[in-house]
């Protein structure tokens, strides 16, 4: 596995989100999907959320980053 971003400070995730980033595990939540509440894919190491990289594309699109 290629080395990941260092997780940002504790209180930046909730309580899911933290669970998911600290697997090395994407976070995003996609309940408005069919499925899973939570993606949970593998982080893309480039992502400071440790979202997938699908996800870290959407957040970047959407501005979700720096929320």
């Amino acid at each position: 596995m290629t080395a990941l971003q260092p997780l940002l400070a504790r209180g930046r995730y909730s309580d899911e989100e933290w669970e998911y980033a600290s697997a090395g595990r994407c976070g995003w939540y996609t309940a408005n999907y069919p499925g899973d509440a939570w993606c949970g894919g593998p982080s893309d190491p480039k992502s400071i959320y440790r979202y997938c990289a699908s996800h870290d594309e959407d957040a970047r699109e959407y501005d979700t980053y720096g929320r």
